[in-house]
């Protein structure tokens, strides 16, 4: 138990970083390696199906962000902005929330008892249409990126 509460705060603590580091190419990197902890919380879990797809996204997501920002952006303008003393303050006191919230859930979660519950089986074509609104909504937010915008005859 102590090894998944452990990679759970690396997550956590991935994704803080992501959030405040300089560099977009160094947040992306953060975010693979929250991806990465993730997938390893998904496998410790007994959650193997989740896990594959967390491979398969963070697979296909983290190269496609790196080479997004490597054709949009010559330089990070990023770097260039300084934190305010309130940002740093604010960073400051989420991050004592943060522990002190951890602190006080922990022990409660352990009363908890984390089976779960029996599934619910529907009617075998249900998870093939689940499946294919999904695709379909996929598809949709392609086609809303790619399409041209404007009047179509100019």
């Amino acid at each position: 138990m102590i090894g998944i509460e452990l990679v759970l705060g690396a997550i956590i603590v991935a994704g803080f970083v992501a959030l405040e580091v300089k560099k977009l190419r160094t947040s992306v990197i953060s975010l693979a390696v929250a991806g990465l902890f993730f997938v390893i919380a998904c496998f410790l879990f007994g959650s193997v199906e989740v896990g594959i797809g967390g491979i398969v996204a963070f697979g296909v997501l983290i190269p496609l962000l790196l080479w997004a920002l490597k054709r949009t952006m010559g330089e990070d303008v990023t770097i260039r902005v300084r934190p305010a003393p309130n940002d740093i303050f604010v960073l400051l006191s989420a991050a004592v929330f943060m522990i002190a919230f951890l602190l006080v859930v922990f022990p409660l979660v352990g009363e908890l008892s984390l089976s779960p519950p029996p599934p619910v089986e529907g009617p075998a074509g249900l998870s093939i249409l689940r499946e294919l609104v999904v695709l379909l909504a996929a598809l949709a937010g392609v086609w809303a990126v790619i399409r041209k915008v404007g009047r179509r005859g100019e």
